[in-house]
């Protein structure tokens, strides 16, 4: 009875109480991203996820659109021909230096990766680490503070100038900002969300299939000692199980957005245009029936 008292209280929390405690305390860092709310109104936007689909994505068509990309696009050899308007960084194996030596070093060079013309939304988290780094000096940068799930036994907020949950997925919080900002219209692309084809972990895959290479692909997955500088330890303890609940609760997140902000922006319409992907919360479209 005890136990499960401690869990109600750790849930009610972590979801409804810290989200509003560190709202009101970092509202003045927060209140800057209402200069962008609704900015582009009305307007259309592509996100561009990591999948390997993207490869066959005529990036010339989307010069002159406004694109949204996560994490780890500047490795792209494409990305030049592409010039995404954003890029987006919230996992924070970016700038939790107590875990692997890899994704912070990776994080400091985006300073000089990412062209200086794109926007970056970066995790709250990472405020003091860019700071530490003196990183994005020369970039516009924006902060999104990310606390609590996604749910439907309290009420959450998706709102930029407060807390939001945490997405589980860069792509998510890309759709996040995208609403806020006012756009009407958007798709996805490179978002085939066949994580559950991948077995992920000590000894077996270390990685999902991604557009560009990635040098972990070709680590050895039972060295320990590599291993330690590059997967942070929770996700080479993830089981298959654990993975599958991970997946549903992206699903659900998802889910819990569209139907959100369905209510919150009137007529905002989102279309996956990635083949063969397994995320149909949003209607499938084929690319190329898009108007350009």
């Amino acid at each position: 009875m005890v136990r499960k008292l401690k869990y109600i209280f750790s849930y009610i929390y972590r979801n409804f109480i810290a989200p509003r405690f560190y709202s009101i305390r970092d509202r003045k860092d927060l209140s800057h991203n209402l200069a962008i709310k609704n900015k582009y109104l009305g307007k259309r936007c592509f996100i561009v996820g990591s999948g390997p689909s993207i490869s066959d994505v005529d990036f010339s068509l989307l010069q002159n659109e406004y694109t949204f990309v996560c994490n780890e696009f500047d490795k792209n050899p494409r990305r030049e021909q592409l010039r995404p308007k954003f890029h987006i960084i919230t996992d924070s194996a970016f700038f939790n230096e107590s875990e692997t030596e890899y994704w912070p070093k990776r994080f400091r060079a985006k300073d000089k990766s990412v062209d200086l013309n794109t926007i970056m939304f970066l995790n709250f988290g990472a405020k003091k680490f860019v700071e530490k780094y003196e990183l994005f000096k020369k970039h516009q940068v924006y902060y999104i503070g990310t606390q609590g799930i996604f749910t439907d036994n309290l009420p959450f907020n998706i709102k930029l100038d407060k807390y939001v949950p945490f997405p589980k997925n860069s792509v998510l919080l890309c759709l996040m900002i995208a609403s806020w900002m006012g756009f009407k219209e958007i798709y996805l692309l490179g978002c085939e969300h066949n994580f559950l084809s991948f077995n992920i972990g000590y000894g077996k895959s270390l990685i999902y299939n991604h557009s560009y290479e990635d040098e972990i692909s070709k680590l050895d997955s039972s060295n320990d000692e590599v291993l330690k500088k590059y997967i942070p330890p929770r996700d080479l303890k993830l089981s298959y199980e654990k993975n599958v609940a991970n997946i549903l609760q992206l699903f659900r997140n998802y889910r819990f957005f569209y139907q959100k902000a369905s209510k919150l922006y009137p007529g905002i319409t989102i279309y996956n245009a990635t083949p063969s992907s397994f995320l149909d919360v949003f209607p499938m479209v084929n690319f190329k029936d898009i108007k350009f």
